[in-house]
């Protein structure tokens, strides 16, 4: 690499950084020396470290602050000289910097706002202009130098001016910039080069197809997504062996990274390495991680520099391992990580799945590796160092993320120990397979065969049926339980089955998944093929906000055990009543729940609470059309209730508003069209701004079926210019609208009308649950649910006022489940299932002091469900309805039931 940094400048950066030590060495400063000459630029690209350090230890661990250097032919008031200087500090995370060139010297500083200003401007030199002088005038700016040294040394001592430890340096700041600085510089790079090599682009596109989930949030361009790993795989492996140098002589080779070494140079040096003392998780190279261009690679051997010139050597343990930490804290942000586990969640799972702790545990898919590095943590403790990651396994799908695995599981006190850590696919597991890994005390290969496992804690991938790989169907077409599955399970579901073989008989198997099959047909296809492996025996699920925060995602805990001869037949809900942020702080609440659940009781129902079913009586909840979402719920009651109810589609017809896309065309506004009144029909779009149980229609509907030339025939000209107007229209992909629009039987513009309802509800309700009624049958559109009246349930007023009791609330809520932005997922289907109290079982009677109560909720506006339930006149109405069935002693039961689902579906948005 050419060197284009003028040598003379080169060399009185030196003899600056010589005399400030001679000064330091003099007199008795918080200066304790300075450094920065192995990082000096070299390349045309602005560097990450100042030209000069100054360090508060001889160790050069602690940095006080960064100087800027020039020659005197570069003003001091050069913007981009003083930028860069500013920059560096906030790379440093210093609140200070200095700026030099032989003439004058400038002193800023960073406010609370993050901007700087200059404090100090030395005017000493001023008579030394030229480059030239430099050498002519030494003696006057080596004294000008510590005066300005001894000046800026009482700031230090004062704690005007923060330090920066090296080791929160590189954890919290390093690789993000070097992510920021180079990222799109390589992306492009990579782009440019797959248009001259196709088999480049086709690994990269076939990469992005698999982990393109990971990034959902955060990158959409696949060539920066990739351009991320290389940076992420560089910087891994450099600072992962600076950090074990110095107890594996075999990194060592690490300080042979210079200016003058080429990428694939930097290969062979990590692959001699892995020859010697293994981590090759952490030291491989992916692939195309050569194709970096010059200024990205000078940013490497900068940063391998850096470390080696900074006293890494001299950090203590726990220093190192926050390094380690940070590390892989940062590398898990920089590839999105929404799905990471969270630590707290991750030991939360190990030690609910757990039960002997001597026994192998795994981890299928592994990740970045938080749950087996709180596996081994807690195994440590128990067992000692050796045993622990003797017994800790863990693989993943994918190699790079067992790079930030492997440095995970990794801290100083287990290097020269071998994890057992592997890449492999989930799905094609199997106990005895040899897996090969590197002895890093001796070099030689050790040979593992995969063992049966005593527990299995994974969070598995959320993907869905329709986004799984190619690779992974293939796989899943040759599972023997693959039929005890319909085609739209997602990906946790296959790998659940598959893993049952790598547990032993009573083993135990603790997942954390998606929550999409608590309320779906095919989730409840997952549970009868679970409970053909595994007892069921916990589920476990948040009331106090989502696990994964990054992602709107609701997740739940599966503990199950492998079958043996004597079966558990008793399934448990726990619902959380702490987030994860207290438990994480809140040990006492933490031990609570881990001792709740291996015992089996409910603690500290502030801390968990739990509810117990039989596999009988679960079963009996189920045919009652409620989801295992309301199992957390404490819904025993339901069964008591069960003859005094009727399905909702005993009682009305039920359909799902009319769908036809494009409401432009099909939902005309007020005053922008003149379309004949034959073709207007009132709609209700959506039940948002609907305020009172009695409603109106407030939209229009353009309902024609006549062809265009009947329409010109009878000259309605009106309908007529508005189907023009979309004619040569096309939707979001580029299609024409009477193409995309064109329907069977039906004219492209058609929206047909033959189905009004009486009464309608919201498909997807947040936080109020109800049934509207119009006061005139009216057209409702795809985001609501239509109802109207079987002819042997004539009385409407009634069947109104039974449908807005809170039971039929709860059912609203037990027969769907939460989405991650918390509203409820729930379909036609759903409501046709619910069950509502009976009309035909009311007397009267009953039915006069019924309506009379329901009044007093129709005359005012709908309230949330949380609201509703402490309104007088609502708690009034829900007596009477229940004391006409004899049902007064449950009031509280169904209270607490519907309130407790509305509540933790809604905690999703915290």
């Amino acid at each position: 690499m050419a060197v284009t940094i003028r040598r003379n400048e080169r060399s009185w950066a030196i003899e600056l950084i010589t005399k400030i030590n001679q000064i330091a060495r003099d007199n008795e400063l918080a200066i304790k020396r300075a450094g920065g000459e192995s990082t000096i630029s070299t390349g045309k690209r602005n560097t990450m470290f100042p030209d000069v350090m100054l360090y508060g230890n001889d160790a050069q661990t602690v940095i006080l602050q960064g100087w800027e250097l020039k020659m005197p032919d570069v003003p001091i008031e050069d913007e981009t000289f003083i930028k860069d200087a500013q920059r560096k500090a906030v790379a440093l995370n210093l609140n200070s910097c200095l700026i030099w060139n032989f003439t004058y010297a400038a002193l800023y500083v960073r406010t609370e706002k993050n901007s700087f200003k200059k404090v100090k401007q030395w005017n000493d030199t001023s008579h030394i202009r030229t480059r030239p002088d430099v050498d002519t005038y030494r003696k006057d700016w080596e004294s000008f130098l510590e005066k300005i040294v001894l000046e800026i040394n009482v700031y230090f001592v004062s704690g005007d001016f923060k330090n920066a430890n090296i080791g929160d340096i590189i954890s919290n700041n390093t690789i993000a910039i070097m992510l920021q600085r180079n990222k799109e510089i390589i992306g492009e790079g990579l782009q440019q080069a797959c248009v001259r090599d196709a088999v480049m682009s086709a690994y990269i596109d076939n990469w992005w197809i698999n982990i393109r989930s990971e990034y959902e949030h955060d990158e959409s361009n696949k060539f920066y997504a990739y351009a991320k790993t290389i940076i992420l795989n560089w910087t891994n492996r450099i600072i992962f062996a600076h950090i074990i140098k110095h107890r594996q002589n075999a990194a060592l080779k690490i300080d042979d990274l210079s200016y003058t070494t080429s990428p694939a140079e930097g290969n062979l040096i990590f692959q001699e390495i892995t020859q010697r003392c293994d981590f090759y998780n952490v030291f491989a190279s992916i692939r195309y991680n050569e194709a970096i261009p010059d200024f990205a690679w000078q940013d490497c051997i900068e940063l391998s520099l850096f470390l080696k010139a900074n006293g890494i050597d001299h950090l203590d343990q726990i220093a190192l391992q926050n390094i380690l930490e940070g590390s892989v804290n940062t590398t898990k942000r920089a590839i999105n990580g929404q799905y990471t586990t969270p630590p707290i969640l991750a030991k939360l799972l190990v030690k609910l799945t757990v039960r002997d702790w001597s026994d192998f545990v795994l981890d299928c898919c592994c990740g970045t590796g938080t749950i087996p590095k709180e596996a081994l943590g807690i195994k440590k403790e128990i067992l000692g160092i050796s045993k622990a990651v003797e017994t800790v396994w863990a693989c993943d799908k994918y190699q790079y993320p067992l790079q930030v695995a492997n440095i995970s599981m990794t801290d100083p006190s287990t290097i020269h120990l071998a994890n057992r850590i592997f890449q492999h696919n989930a799905l094609t597991l199997q106990t005895g397979t040899l897996i090969s890994i590197t002895n890093p005390e001796d070099g030689s290969d050790m040979k593992l065969p995969l063992p049966i496992f005593g527990a299995v804690t994974s969070n598995l991938p959320f993907v869905a049926f329709e986004l799984i790989p190619q690779d992974d169907m293939d796989a899943i077409g040759i599972l023997p339980d693959r039929e005890l599955l319909d085609g739209r399970s997602d990906l946790y579901c296959y790998i659940t089955l598959k893993i049952a073989d790598m547990i032993k008989s009573g083993g135990m198997l603790g997942i954390i998944i998606s929550n999409s099959w608590l309320g779906t047909k095919t989730g409840s296809g997952f549970i009868a093929a679970v409970k053909s492996k595994f007892n069921f025996l916990q589920v476990h699920l948040s009331g106090k906000g989502r696990w994964f925060k990054n992602a709107d995602v609701v997740t739940t805990i599966l503990i199950l055990k492998k079958k043996e001869e004597q079966q558990v037949d008793a399934t448990q809900f726990f619902l959380w009543g702490k987030s994860l942020e207290e438990l994480s702080i809140d040990h006492e609440s933490e031990r609570q729940l881990i001792n709740s659940s291996l015992l089996g009781q409910e603690l500290d129902p502030e801390v968990a609470t739990v509810s117990t079913y039989s596999e009988e009586l679960m079963e009996s909840l189920l045919d009652m059309n409620v989801s295992y979402n309301a199992l957390f719920h404490k819904v025993e009651w339901l069964l008591s209730v069960k003859t005094l109810l009727k399905p909702i589609e005993d009682v009305f017809f039920v359909f799902r508003g009319s769908r036809r896309g494009w409401d432009p065309l099909f939902y005309p506004k007020h005053g922008e069209h003149s379309i004949e009144q034959q073709f207007l029909k009132k709609v209700l779009i959506n039940a948002r701004k609907v305020t009172t149980l009695t409603t109106t229609a407030d939209s229009d509907a353009f309902c024609c079926s006549k062809t265009i030339e009947e329409l010109r025939l009878e000259n309605c000209c009106g309908a007529l210019s508005w189907i023009e107007k979309f004619i040569d229209q096309k939707n979001g992909v580029g299609k024409p609208l009477p193409v995309v629009l064109k329907r069977a039987n039906m004219q492209w513009y058609e929206l047909q009308d033959n189905e009004v309802a009486e009464i309608f509800t919201m498909m997807n309700p947040d936080q109020r649950l109800f049934f509207g009624r119009f006061e005139t049958p009216s057209f409702v559109n795809q985001r609501l649910i239509g109802l109207k009246h079987r002819p042997e349930y004539h009385d409407e007023d009634l069947n109104h006022a039974l449908l807005n009791s809170m039971i039929t609330m709860f059912y609203i809520e037990a027969s769907g489940f939460g989405r991650g932005l918390g509203v409820l997922d729930i379909n036609k289907d759903n409501i046709s299932n619910c069950y509502m109290l009976d009309p035909h079982l009311v007397a009267p009677m009953d039915r006069e002091d019924i309506l009379e109560t329901f009044s007093c909720i129709q005359s005012r506006e709908i309230l949330k469900v949380s609201d509703e339930l402490q309104d007088p006149t609502r708690i009034k109405f829900e007596k009477t309805v229940l004391k006409a069935f004899g049902l007064e002693e449950y009031f509280d039961s169904i209270k607490y039931s519907l309130l407790s689902l509305q509540c933790t579906r809604s905690a999703v948005k915290e």
